[in-house]
């Protein structure tokens, strides 16, 4: 099967390459196939509390990105998402078979919420993407790409020797990949319209900050009660990430870009014409100073 690739943008730029198109395919497969690999490693080495969802934890940020897939066939798209999706429901059930061994209720209904996540947003996304070809407004280039690198490589610095010493389990964790994406979306804050996806935003951050600093509590003071916390809101913020990828291709929550391109052009005019304005005011002014002070020099009465 042939696999055609489109650009996000009407034209080519510099941004988007032909090697960045096959990593927008091949980075999620590889993030997807690293979190069925850190589910099978932690039913088999489920005693050993170490390095359980390490890898996908470093990867995952990329899974969410799979909704700017430049991928041009309906079909082609649309299997490619439901791969990513049976990709992620084995990884989840596979942590679910482990969590339903130690008999550990909060966890199992945690990662069934995973798998309706993940289905759900498989669903809207093939709706949206494969059947009616709405364009993403979230647009990824390559620079996006190695900023998300470039963090991930200091974020891990500090991370990985928490999974090194941390005596307790550690499992994929989308905190690290939240808090790149946030900052990602902030950047098209300016083209949002309405209530809802600006809402959503904030609301997403909050909840980020909330499991990001439930989550080293934890690490730090072993306390369950901030475990439960920081696992229930990774999934908030899991369930607003992906409803923000999802409003996105509404007409109703992003300003096209001809229409913000045209009101900042019209700021600028409108800039640079009260600049104008001021000088002129200003010449005038100087002008007028002038002729007054010539009056006065007229009337002075000669001896």
């Amino acid at each position: 099967m042939t696999i055609h690739f489109r650009l996000s943008l009407k034209a080519p730029n510099e941004g988007q390459d032909t090697f960045f198109l096959w990593s927008m395919v091949i980075l999620p497969i590889v993030a997807e196939c690293s979190y069925v690999f850190d589910a099978m490693y932690y039913i088999y080495n489920s005693e050993i509390h170490r390095y359980q969802g390490l890898v996908s934890t470093v990867l995952v940020v990329f899974t969410y990105l799979r909704y700017c897939s430049p991928i041009e066939s309906r079909k082609t798209l649309a299997c490619f998402y439901i791969t990513l999706c049976a990709l992620n429901e084995i990884g989840t059930i596979g942590y679910i078979v482990v969590y339903y061994r130690e008999k550990d209720n909060f966890h199992i209904v945690v990662y069934v919420g995973w798998a309706l996540l993940e289905l759900i947003t498989t669903l809207l996304l093939i709706y949206y993407r494969a059947y009616e070809r709405c364009q993403p407004n979230f647009h990824v280039e390559s620079k996006h790409l190695f900023h998300f690198i470039s963090r991930l490589e200091v974020i891990l610095a500090i991370f990985i020797p928490f999974f090194i010493h941390n005596m307790s389990v550690t499992l994929t964790k989308h905190s690290i990949a939240f808090f790149l994406l946030f900052e990602f979306f902030s950047d098209s804050y300016v083209r949002f319209q309405g209530f809802w996806i600006k809402s959503n935003l904030y609301v997403f951050v909050c909840t980020v900050t909330v499991c990001v600093a439930s989550e080293w509590v934890y690490s730090s003071e072993h306390n369950e009660v901030f475990e439960l916390l920081s696992s229930s809101f990774e999934l908030i913020s899991g369930i607003l990430c992906n409803t923000l990828i999802i409003l996105q291709f509404s007409p109703y929550h992003f300003k096209p870009m001809s229409i913000s391109k045209i009101a900042r052009e019209g700021l600028l005019f409108q800039q640079l014409s009260s600049g104008d304005s001021q000088i002129d005011l200003t010449s005038v002014s100087t002008a007028d100073n002038i002729n007054s002070q010539d009056t006065v020099i007229d009337l002075v009465p000669l001896d």
